[in-house]
C-alpha cells in the first residue's frame, strides 16, 4: 500500500464511520430514537426534556407509512394503496412514505428509521467526497468538506421524508463532473450517476426538496461551462440533459403514481402560491449562526418561537459559514466558486425576506407553491460544504493566508455582527435570554477566536493549518447536530396491549382515535384507522370529514385532537352529535385517554376546576360535610331526588389503581350507600357511583360524604381543589382536618331523572382500558363488504366469497379511486362509485369470487419509462478509463 492511498483512505474510513460513532448513544438505547416514543399516543412514562427534531412527521408519515410500504414489500406486494387511513387512500403516490425509495425497507427492522438516517449521512460524505476528489481536492479538503455536509443543520433539526433526497445532491453533480471530464477527454456517456441521483432523489418521497436541488445543480452546470471549448460545451449540456431525462424515465413509476395523484387531491397551502409572501423573521438570523442561541427547538413556547420553528429547516454555524467564505474568495475554480457563493447569498436572502430577492426567487415556477424557506436549506449548507473544502485546499497549498482571505473571514464576523444586531428585539425579553444564549454566545466566540488564531499563526505549516481549521469547523457542526439527539427520551415503555385488542376483534371494520394511536399508527400496527394525517389527500374524503364527520378539526391533521377554533367543538362532541356518520364509515371502537372517552359520564361545570389529589390508602376514610343553608353550587345545581354521586378520582402511579371505594351519603337523617371496583380507575377521571337508594335533597338539612378504600396497595387519590373563600364546608381525613389549604372533594349529585342528559349510545361504552387508552364500542357500524340477500364469507380487505340467491350490487367501504379494479370469478368487472366515497360491483346469481386490486392509472407507461431510463443508464456507462475511488481525476 503506498503512503498517498493510505493517506487517502484514513479520511474517507473518518467520513464513513463518523455518522455511526455520533450517534452511537442512540444505537445503543441510551437515548430512544424510536419516533413511537415521540408521537404515536402509545408511549408511557417516557422521560423527554425538549424536542428532538422538530416535524412530528418524523413519526405520523415517515416512520407510520414507511413501515407499512416496508412490511408491503416484504409480504410481496407493491406498496401502492393504504387501507389502513382514512378509508382508503394511495401510498406510493403520496410521496412523503417514500414507499418506493430502497433504504426505506430498514423501516421494517426495530429501530430501522435510525438506521436508514444514518445511512442516508453516510451516502452525503461519500459523494461530497467522491465529488469533491473528481474536482482534483486532496482527501484532507474532501473529507472536511464531506464531514460538515453529512452533520448539516437539515438533518440535525429535521427526520422526517425532508432529508431523504439531500445525499443525492452530491450524487447528480458528481454525474455531470464526471460527464464534464469524459467530454474534455473525448470519451463517451458519462451520465449514470445524473441518471441514479435524480431518480432516487424523486424516490425518496420529497419532490421539494429534489426540485430545489435540482435548481442547484442547473446553477452548478452552467458554472461548469467555464474551460470548455464551444462545441465541447453543447456536448456536455446534451450529455448532462439526457441524464436529467433517463433520471425522469427511471423515476417513472413514481411520478405516474404522483402526479395520477394530483387531480384527486386536497393540497392544503400548496396551491396557487401560498407561500411566496412567506420568510422567515429577519430577527432569527441569529439562529443561522448561533442556533441555539434562542433556546433548544420549541424554546421558549411564545407564539413568535412556534411559528419559527415549524418554518425553519437548518442552520450553518459558524465554523462553516467562516471556511465558506473563505473558500468563495479563491482563484481555482472561479466560476464556480462564485456561483455556489451567490447561490448562498440569494437562496439564504429569500429565505430571510430580504427585500426584491425574494420576490425575485419566489417568482421562479414552483418556489412559491412549497415551504422554500425550510426547503432550501439543506443546499445552501451544501453550497458551503464545498466552499469550505475549497477553502482548506487554498490554505494547505498557500505559504500564507492571503488578504482576500482574511477578508472572507472578517466577512463571517461583520455577519455575525449582523445577525446579533437583528436580533436586539428578541434578545430584549426576557424569555430568550437562557443560558442556552450564553452558552451559544461562548462556543461561537471561541470558535471565532480559534480559526483567527489558527489564521494568524505565522510558523504553522500550510497543511496543518488547513487541517486545524476544518477540524474546528466539523467540531462545531458535530456537537450542533449532537445537542437535539440528547432530547430523545431516555425512558420509556410502548403499551401495545391495545393494539393486540384492535388486532383481535376489529376484523375488517375500522377504529377512530381521539388521542391514542395517533394517525397513521393504524397503518404501522396493519388496523384500520379513520384519522389521517398526510399531505396530499384525497379530496372527497377530506371534504367528507369536514362536512359530515368533524366540523373544528384541520383537514390535513384528523387526528381527534388538534382545533381550528379552541372554543368549537371538541372531536368527541362531534361524535357524540352523530355517531351514526362514524357508523356508517364502519367504525367500531373509539379510542381515547383513560377516563375521557366519549360515553364515560362527566358532570357540567367541573372540567376546568383546578384539582389536586387526596391520596386514600386501605381503610382510609374522607368525610365532606356541607351545614344546612351552605352554598353548594356547583355541586348540587339539581334539585330532587339523587341517585348516584360522581366523583373525580385519580390512580397516582402508571397502571390501574387496586381496591373498593365505598361510599355513604346522608342528607339529614337520610343516607344511602354505593360502590366503585378501582380496577376500573386508570389515570385520572369521573366515576358515576349507583346509590342503594334515591336520597331527596333538601337546601335545610346538613349533607354528608363519606368516601373510604377498602383493600389495594397501589397508590389512589380523590380529586379535591381549594375553594376561595370560607363556605363552612368542612373535611376531614381518618378524623382529623386536613391544614394548610380549604380542599373540597370535588363531586356532583346525579338526580334520578336528570332533565338535560346528553344523547346517549345504546350498548356503547368502555371494553378495554390501560394507562394510555381506552376503547369504547360503538355497536352496529355499518359492515365492510355489504350485498343484500348474500351470504358473504370475506377472506381479506381485498379478497371474499359471495352466495347470491339472485343477482346483486356488492358494496366495498374503502375509497374509490381511479385505478381500482375487480375480478369476480376470473373475469375482470368494472368498479364504480357507491357515492361520493366508497365502491360497488355486480354480482351474479350463484357463488362468487371476488378480487379486489388497486394499481395508478396509467403504470403500464411508467414501468415503460423506467426500462427506458435503466438503458440509457446502461449506454452512458460508456468505455470510459476504469478508476480507483481515491483517484482525483
Amino acid at each position: 500500500m503506498t503512503s498517498d492511498t493510505a493517506n487517502s483512505r484514513r479520511p474517507l474510513f473518518l467520513v464513513l464511520i463518523a455518522p455511526i460513532l455520533a450517534k452511537l448513544h442512540l444505537i445503543l438505547g441510551w437515548r430512544l430514537a424510536d419516533a413511537r416514543f415521540l408521537e404515536s399516543g402509545i408511549a408511557a412514562r417516557v422521560l423527554r426534556r425538549s424536542l428532538s427534531t422538530l416535524d412530528p412527521n418524523i413519526a405520523y408519515t415517515s416512520q407510520a407509512l414507511g413501515h407499512r410500504a416496508a412490511l408491503d414489500w416484504l409480504s410481496g406486494t407493491i406498496p401502492w394503496w393504504n387501507p389502513y387511513s382514512g378509508i382508503g387512500m394511495p401510498l406510493a403516490g403520496d410521496m412523503q412514505s417514500a414507499a418506493l425509495f430502497p433504504p426505506t425497507l430498514l423501516l421494517a427492522l426495530p429501530n430501522g428509521q435510525l438506521y436508514m438516517h444514518i445511512s442516508l449521512q453516510v451516502l452525503a460524505g461519500l459523494f461530497t467526497w467522491l465529488l469533491l476528489r473528481r474536482l482534483g481536492l486532496a482527501p484532507m479538503a474532501c473529507a472536511v468538506a464531506a464531514l460538515l455536509f453529512e452533520f448539516n443543520g437539515t438533518y440535525a433539526w429535521l427526520a422526517n421524508a425532508v432529508i431523504n433526497p439531500i445525499c443525492f445532491l452530491p450524487m447528480t453533480l458528481l454525474g455531470v463532473e464526471t460527464v464534464r471530464s469524459r467530454v474534455q477527454a473525448g470519451a463517451r456517456g458519462g451520465w449514470p450517476w445524473i441518471i441514479l441521483g435524480l431518480a432516487l432523489s424523486l424516490y425518496a418521497g420529497f419532490p421539494e426538496v429534489a426540485y430545489f436541488n435540482g435548481l442547484l445543480i442547473t446553477v452548478w452546470t452552467l458554472a461548469r461551462l467555464a474551460g470548455l471549448a464551444g462545441r465541447q460545451r453543447a456536448v456536455y449540456l446534451a450529455r448532462v440533459a439526457l441524464g436529467a431525462v433517463g433520471g425522469l424515465l427511471v423515476a417513472g413509476p413514481i411520478l405516474v403514481a404522483f402526479l395520477g395523484y394530483l387531480p384527486d387531491a386536497d393540497l392544503g397551502a400548496h396551491s396557487d402560491g401560498g407561500f411566496r409572501h412567506v420568510h422567515l423573521s429577519a430577527a432569527r438570523l441569529i439562529t443561522l449562526v448561533l442556533p441555539y442561541g434562542l433556546g433548544r427547538l420549541s424554546d421558549p413556547g411564545t407564539a413568535e418561537s412556534f411559528g419559527f420553528w415549524g418554518a425553519v429547516g437548518g442552520y450553518t454555524g459558524v465554523g462553516l459559514l467562516g471556511l465558506g467564505m473563505i473558500g468563495a474568495v479563491g482563484g481555482h475554480l472561479r466560476s464556480l466558486r462564485l456561483a455556489l457563493a451567490g447561490w448562498v447569498a440569494i437562496v439564504t436572502g429569500a429565505i430571510y425576506g430580504l427585500p426584491v430577492v425574494n420576490a425575485v426567487v419566489t417568482a421562479i415556477p414552483g418556489v412559491g407553491w412549497a415551504v422554500f424557506f425550510r426547503y432550501f436549506a439543506p443546499s445552501v449548507s451544501f453550497a458551503l460544504a464545498i466552499l469550505a473544502g475549497l477553502a482548506c485546499q487554498d490554505l494547505a497549498e498557500a505559504s500564507k493566508p492571503t488578504r482576500r482571505q482574511w477578508l472572507g473571514f472578517a466577512a463571517v464576523m461583520a455577519f455575525t455582527a449582523l445577525a446579533l444586531g437583528l436580533a436586539v428585539p428578541l434578545l430584549a425579553l426576557k424569555p430568550y435570554r437562557t443560558p442556552w444564549l450564553w452558552g451559544s454566545l461562548a462556543v461561537t466566540a471561541m470558535v471565532l477566536a480559534g480559526m483567527a488564531a489558527i489564521l494568524r499563526r505565522p510558523t504553522l505549516e500550510s497543511h496543518r493549518r488547513a487541517r486545524w481549521l476544518g477540524g474546528l469547523a466539523v467540531a462545531e457542526a458535530v456537537l450542533l447536530l449532537l445537542i437535539p439527539t440528547l432530547f430523545y427520551p431516555s425512558a420509556g415503555v410502548l403499551r401495545e396491549e391495545g393494539i393486540g385488542f384492535l388486532r383481535s376483534h376489529l376484523g375488517l371494520q375500522r377504529f377512530y382515535t381521539v388521542g391514542p394511536i395517533q394517525p397513521n399508527y393504524s397503518a404501522y400496527y396493519g388496523i384500520a384507522g379513520l384519522n389521517h394525517n398526510n399531505l396530499p389527500l384525497p379530496a372527497a374524503w377530506v371534504d367528507h370529514v369536514v362536512q359530515q364527520l368533524d366540523d373544528n378539526t384541520y383537514p390535513i391533521a384528523f387526528d381527534g385532537r388538534d382545533r381550528l377554533s379552541a372554543t368549537g367543538p371538541s372531536a368527541i362532541d362531534n361524535l357524540r352529535r352523530d355517531p351514526d356518520a362514524y357508523r356508517d364509515m364502519g367504525v367500531r371502537y373509539v379510542v381515547s385517554i383513560p377516563g375521557k372517552g366519549p360515553f364515560d359520564w362527566a358532570p357540567p361545570g367541573m372540567v376546568d376546576q383546578v384539582q389536586r389529589p387526596l391520596a386514600l390508602a386501605d381503610g382510609d376514610t374522607a368525610i365532606l360535610t356541607l351545614p344546612a343553608g351552605a352554598g353548594r353550587m356547583p355541586f348540587d345545581a339539581r334539585r330532587g331526588h339523587v341517585a348516584a354521586v360522581g366523583l373525580h378520582v385519580s390512580s397516582l402511579k402508571n397502571g390501574a389503581a387496586d381496591g373498593r371505594l365505598t361510599l355513604r351519603l346522608c342528607v339529614g337523617t337520610m343516607c344511602a350507600d354505593g360502590g366503585y371496583a378501582l380496577s376500573d380507575v386508570v389515570g385520572g377521571s369521573y366515576i358515576l357511583v349507583p346509590l342503594s337508594e334515591a336520597v331527596p335533597l333538601a337546601g335545610d338539612a346538613p349533607l354528608t360524604l363519606a368516601v373510604s378504600r377498602v383493600g389495594g396497595r397501589k397508590r389512589f387519590g380523590l380529586a379535591m381543589w381549594t375553594a376561595g373563600t370560607d363556605t363552612g364546608r368542612t373535611l376531614t381525613l381518618n378524623g382529623g382536618p386536613i391544614t394548610g389549604v380549604e380542599p373540597h372533594v370535588a363531586f356532583a349529585l346525579v338526580a334520578a331523572e336528570p332533565a338535560d342528559a346528553g344523547p346517549t349510545v345504546e350498548g356503547a361504552g368502555p371494553v378495554f382500558r390501560d394507562d394510555v387508552m381506552q376503547i369504547d364500542a360503538l355497536p352496529a357500524p355499518r359492515p365492510y363488504f355489504g350485498a343484500d340477500g348474500c351470504h358473504l364469507a370475506p377472506v381479506s380487505r381485498e379478497r371474499l366469497a359471495a352466495d347470491c340467491a339472485a343477482p346483486a350490487t356488492l358494496t366495498r367501504l374503502e375509497l374509490f379511486m381511479p385505478g381500482w379494479k375487480a375480478t369476480v370469478n376470473g373475469r375482470e368487472q368494472t368498479v364504480a362509485a357507491d357515492g361520493p366515497l366508497f365502491q360497488k360491483v355486480d354480482l351474479p346469481a350463484g357463488r362468487s369470487e371476488v378480487v379486489f386490486r388497486y394499481t395508478p392509472p396509467y403504470m403500464g407507461w411508467g414501468y415503460g419509462a423506467l426500462a427506458a431510463g435503466l438503458a440509457m443508464f446502461v449506454l452512458g456507462m460508456g468505455q470510459g478509463r476504469r478508476r480507483n475511488l481515491n483517484d482525483p481525476r
